[in-house]
């Protein structure tokens, strides 16, 4: 018999058991259950116990934190020459989750980023077992079928007509960003533009606190940032629907083409809520007054804000799932602007936020399916794709390859929680707001900035008790109101901004050697009535493990805030 060649026994010995065996094969699929279990074993026991309560995993040892730290991972890394076991690999790689945030545990509050739900996991799994790619149906088989059916599930949750909107999953709320960003030029500046390229200073108009994607998506799309009109604020951080109708007669004046409206439901810092209604009524005014124009295209960048979607036919007043009266008012006063996205023209969803889905997971919804005209690329290009499917959604997406991982996901979330499930973590999750806001509100030296936005997420900002002498028990709130509104307290709005820098820097050190809470800061959450960025700490509760109780965040929270103000002011 033919001794086999050496690579025909790496292929035997090493190789196939590398991959998921083609045909039924209990014994191979036995292995892959165990090292399975060891794997989840090995990295469960990096996590906390009870007693410890720390809020990540294993030992702070992080190891890229200084760009001497990234040098060395590069200099000392390479590919081994020879193959592994599986069991080798998995015991490797462990190690490099020590140090990460535990997204479950109730004192990680640092961002918009959950911890994804056991139904999303299995979805990604089983999309990574047989690779669907979602550039037509003939490579996705019938995991096409999912994405068409969480598109209308979503459609019909937003108020668009399922028959006539689509949808598809992009690479994040950017990615979507970006996909709406290029339909709305295209469609207001025309077709020929994909050819010969952005020629005229179109505008983009978004609240001086939506997303820095504008930033990217009117980079990448040629129309250049400094196109983007930034628009004034209201004090519950929504746009400015005054100063909105203003700048859009400016840009008439000056000739330049309004081409796309980004409505911001749920900025990422204070979850300020544009009223997308108002906008949409602008929009009407605006196009009425100027037949020449055509209709501004209006993006709703809802990538946070879409989940309150799910109180759609919610029964307020019967109250099924008995939400407290405060949580009741503040989930209905979110979603009294939020029932409106169905004005827009296209919405950018991330189940990989408040949809609590694994990364990443994001949908872009368009409300008139026939707009995709505009950006499909010809058959004869594509001369390998295409031949046999119906769904074809590569002819006008960014990307050529999908995987199917992402509606995998979002619908397998969809499908485990319900209505019932999402509006019940809602819930929780804002009632944990609510009861943080009520001990800052008791607590001297602490002042919330968004008392007027009910999602999540709570900013705020911290003053040295030297302040108490001049202004009595409240002198947070009335040093923060003074930089807020004076340009006289400019000094003291930069001076105080470093200290919420330096109360963030001892918190992060609390949090790893103390085990304190996971709390996050931001340089500039939105700016002063006379221009200047406004620093804040933040507080983002988005774990489903109760962490709204009262004796709980005034020990994992509020003492870990007074003890770093303490440390910070000697």
């Amino acid at each position: 018999m033919e001794q086999k060649r050496v690579w025909e026994r790496i292929i035997e010995e090493k190789v196939h058991g590398a991959f998921v065996n083609p045909y039924q094969d209990y014994e191979s699929e036995a292995r892959l259950k165990e090292v399975m279990n060891q794997a989840i074993t090995s990295i469960s026991s990096l996590k906390t116990t009870q007693d410890e309560d720390k809020c990540y995993l294993g030992t702070p040892n992080c190891i890229v934190d200084t760009e001497e730290g990234i040098a060395k991972v590069k200099k000392e890394v390479s590919i081994p020459k020879t193959s592994s076991s599986l069991e080798q690999v998995m015991e490797e790689v462990i190690p490099y989750f020590n140090g990460m945030y535990n997204l479950a545990h109730p004192k990680t509050m640092f961002n918009v980023v959950p911890a994804a739900g056991i139904p999303s996991m299995m979805g990604s799994f089983l999309g990574a077992m047989f690779n669907p790619n979602l550039v037509e149906q003939d490579y996705a088989g019938n995991i096409a079928a999912l994405e068409i059916e969480v598109a209308a599930m979503i459609s019909k949750l937003v108020g668009y007509d399922e028959q006539k909107s689509i949808g598809h999953f992009t690479f994040g709320g950017t990615g979507a960003y970006l996909f709406g960003t290029k339909l709305g030029l295209t469609k207001v500046l025309g077709k020929e533009t994909r050819f010969t390229g952005i020629r005229e200073d179109a505008q983009l108009l978004v609240s001086e606190v939506g997303h820095f994607a504008a930033i990217n998506c009117s980079d990448w799309t040629g129309l250049g940032s400094n196109q983007i009109r930034p628009i004034h604020l209201n004090r519950d951080n929504s746009m400015d629907l005054n100063h909105l109708e203003e700048t859009m007669e400016a840009c008439y004046k000056e000739g330049k083409t309004v081409a796309v409206i980004v409505a911001t439901i749920g900025t990422t810092d204070a979850f300020g809520v544009d009223d997308i209604q108002g906008i949409s009524e602008v929009v009407d005014r605006f196009v009425e007054r100027h037949k020449d124009v055509k209709r501004p295209f209006i993006y709703a960048d809802a990538v946070i804000g879409w989940a309150w979607s799910m109180f759609r036919g919610y029964d307020f007043e019967t109250n099924e799932l008995e939400l407290s009266d405060d949580a009741k008012k503040a989930i209905q006063e979110v979603y009294n602007k939020v029932q409106h996205l169905h004005v827009a023209d296209a919405i950018g969803i991330d189940f990989h936020k408040t949809g609590f889905s694994c990364y990443n997971s994001t949908l872009v919804l368009v409300k008139d399916a026939k707009d995709l005209d505009l950006l499909a690329r010809k058959g004869h290009d594509m001369a390998y794709l295409y031949q046999f499917s119906a769904y074809t959604p590569g002819k006008y997406t960014l990307e050529c390859s999908r995987g199917g991982n992402y509606p995998l996901t979002a619908w397998c979330n969809l499908k485990y929680f319900g209505l019932d499930g999402y509006r019940a973590i809602l819930a929780e999750h804002v009632e944990a707001e609510i009861a943080l806001r009520k001990l800052f509100k008791e607590t001297e030296g602490i002042v919330c900035l968004n008392e007027e936005d009910h999602g999540f997420v709570t900013l705020f900002r911290v003053y040295p008790s030297s302040l108490k002498e001049k202004y009595g028990k409240d002198y947070a709130r009335m040093q923060y109101e003074h930089e807020l509104c004076d340009e006289a307290y400019s000094e003291d709005l930069a001076r105080f901004n470093q200290f919420q820098l330096d109360v963030a820097s001892e918190l992060r050190r609390l949090t790893f050697e103390e085990n304190g809470p996971a709390l996050s800061y931001t340089s500039d959450f939105r700016v002063s009535d006379y221009g200047q960025p406004i620093a804040s700490l933040k507080a983002y509760p988005m774990t489903p493990f109760r962490n709204d109780h009262i004796e709980d965040l005034q020990r994992d929270v509020v003492a870990f805030v007074e003890k770093a103000m303490r440390a910070v002011e000697q």
